[in-house]
């Protein structure tokens, strides 16, 4: 069943949507929509043309489902940018939103109040410390141990807590709310699976890729220590692990940004190695569902980071596969949901212990460590 949308802006329906095209993803912290939609020129009257006036950039913008119960909320963002062809009396323009949470991407992290330091939290609560003057919510569903963190004026409110999340192995996504999610691994899963082929099929392979860009057969990570007893740098640490996939010599040797421990040199560089295989910036191997359904079969919304059963033997998959991208595409008459999907081992879950084709393999070793004197 298609879903029944409207969109808020300033808490005012918009009487003229006519279609949404709707992003999610697992390792991005926005939520972007853009929204078709009729409004009246400026120089239309009222009663000539049944349609809103043009919407300012900056509006509140929030997209919901109308529900049996009550009605869910998809996004919460603000209007970005305006843009379309004029067609009078009435015009026909789109409206790109994303969530609240594009203000901290984009916003220096003002440490006047600190003095550019957070001491003695975990990374969620210094994230809620960071975040609360631009009214962004947090969610923290998975955290960091205790840590102190320091920045430099003028650096992203977003990257000075990003950088930290990936030194623990955190992910962070977009919420309904307009905040952000911090999250590890597999966050829940789907009801029942997806099928594509023969008679039992319920939705179709649109897109398959298995590349080796982006991915190396070892992964380095180097940094310095910072023992506070003596006030300074003095020990040198690294951090390799191992691509068994990748079949000959290719090495990156990335530098830690902060202090580290063993811990945190040996979490970032097989974070780093998963993500590889799992199609960050676009590579490794990932595998497109699409579907006219936008919800399992329990009525959840295809999420971020959620895993469901894939069966698709024309490209050898049969077993749990997570959600990476979402991208819902809606119209009054249509709607379809196109799914990219991953193994949960590439977002830090377990291994699904499937029975897909050698191509799905991720890396499985830990990674050694070493100091340098």
């Amino acid at each position: 069943m298609a879903e029944d949308l409207y969109l808020l802006i300033d808490g005012v329906r918009h009487a003229g949507l006519f279609s949404i095209e709707w992003e999610v993803d697992a390792n991005n912290a926005l939520f972007k929509v853009t929204a078709g939609v009729t409004e009246r020129a400026a120089n239309a009257s009222v009663s000539e043309v049944p349609f809103p006036p043009l919407t300012p950039r900056g509006a509140e913008a929030q997209l919901l489902a109308k529900g049996e119960e009550e009605d869910e909320l998809l996004v919460t963002g603000w209007v970005r940018r305006t843009y379309g062809d004029v067609g009078k009396p009435a015009m026909r323009r789109f409206l790109y939103i994303e969530s609240k949470a594009c203000d901290v991407v984009e916003s220096a992290a003002d440490g006047r109040k600190h003095g550019y330091r957070l001491k003695q939290k975990k990374i969620g609560e210094h994230a809620k410390t960071l975040y609360r003057p631009f009214k962004v919510p947090v969610t923290i569903e998975a955290d960091s141990r205790t840590m102190d963190i320091a920045w430099q004026p003028g650096q992203r409110a977003f990257s000075v807590i990003e950088e930290r999340a990936r030194k623990a192995g955190l992910s962070q996504t977009g919420s309904g709310d307009g905040g952000v999610v911090f999250y590890k691994g597999v966050r829940g899963r789907h009801a029942g699976e997806f099928i594509t082929g023969g008679e039992d099929a319920n939705c179709e392979t649109l897109q398959y890729e298995d590349s080796e860009i982006g991915q190396f057969s070892e992964t380095h990570y180097y940094g310095q220590r910072y023992k506070p007893s003596s006030g300074k740098d003095q020990t040198d640490g690294y951090a390799t692990v191992e691509n068994e996939a990748v079949r000959r010599h290719r090495i990156d040797i990335q530098r830690m940004e902060h202090d580290f421990d063993q811990a945190d040199m040996r979490e970032r560089a097989e974070w780093d190695g998963r993500r590889a295989a799992g199609g960050d910036a676009g590579n490794g191997t990932q595998v497109v569902i699409g579907t006219p359904d936008w919800r399992d079969p329990d009525g959840k919304l295809w999420m971020p980071a959620y895993a469901r059963h894939v069966l698709a033997p024309d490209v050898a998959i049969d077993q749990l596969m997570a959600i990476k991208t979402g991208r819902f595409t809606w119209s009054k008459d249509a709607q379809i949901a196109r799914l990219t999907m991953v193994d949960p081992r590439t977002i830090g879950g377990k291994d699904p212990k499937g029975k897909s084709g050698k191509a799905w393999n991720v890396p499985t070793k830990k990674a050694k460590y070493e100091e340098l004197e």
